[in-house]
């Protein structure tokens, strides 16, 4: 790797980071490519030579947190003896802690805003994720779901509860109920 693409790409790593912190805190709307450029310590210019726009900013930045949240959710599934336990970590890992974000931070709402091709997209990866963990007990006969239909259902529940819960306590709930009826269903079959 030459030093101009490794001085390129630690730039970009470092607009991406401080621009995180940025967005979550204040989303997508409020944020300017001059409060970027700030929290990244450097000029507009500088911020403008490695991102074009602000929306190429909130792509990196929304799949740089997608991937590490998927990999901390792998990992930890890794351990998990049982399908109702995988499929409640990572449903729960994946909804309760961008709700608490935006409990905290209401202007973060549109971080998680589907009109963004990078937030739609996580939803692939997540749905992903889950088709992983079905996968592993899903029956080989009888009338049920296709695998990537499920993991959807699943997905968009979770974003559907979120909008309904009244607090962390309650969308846990929620969560647990849900993936533990479908972890039942899948080992009755």
């Amino acid at each position: 790797m030459t030093e101009i693409h490794e001085a390129t790409l630690a730039r970009r790593q470092q607009i991406v980071a401080a621009a995180t912190a940025t967005f979550l805190r204040y989303g997508y709307a409020r944020t300017t490519m001059g409060d970027v450029a700030r929290a990244a310590n450097m000029s507009r210019p500088t911020l403008y030579a490695a991102f074009p726009d602000k929306e190429q900013v909130f792509d990196a930045v929304i799949r740089g947190l997608v991937e590490t949240k998927i990999a901390q959710i792998r990992q930890q599934l890794a351990i998990l003896p049982s399908i109702a336990e995988k499929l409640r970590w990572a449903c729960t890992s994946w909804g309760v802690e961008g709700y608490e974000l935006v409990r905290a931070n209401p202007d973060a709402r549109d971080v998680f805003d589907l009109g963004f091709c990078a937030v739609r997209d996580s939803y692939d990866v997540f749905e992903k994720l889950v088709t992983d963990i079905l996968q592993e007990q899903w029956p080989r006969q009888g009338a049920v779901p296709a695998l990537p239909d499920a993991a959807r259902m699943l997905a968009a529940a979770i974003k559907g509860f979120k909008d309904l819960a009244s607090d962390s306590d309650e969308l846990r709930r929620m969560i647990a109920s849900l993936t533990d009826m479908v972890a039942s269903q899948l080992m009755a079959k």
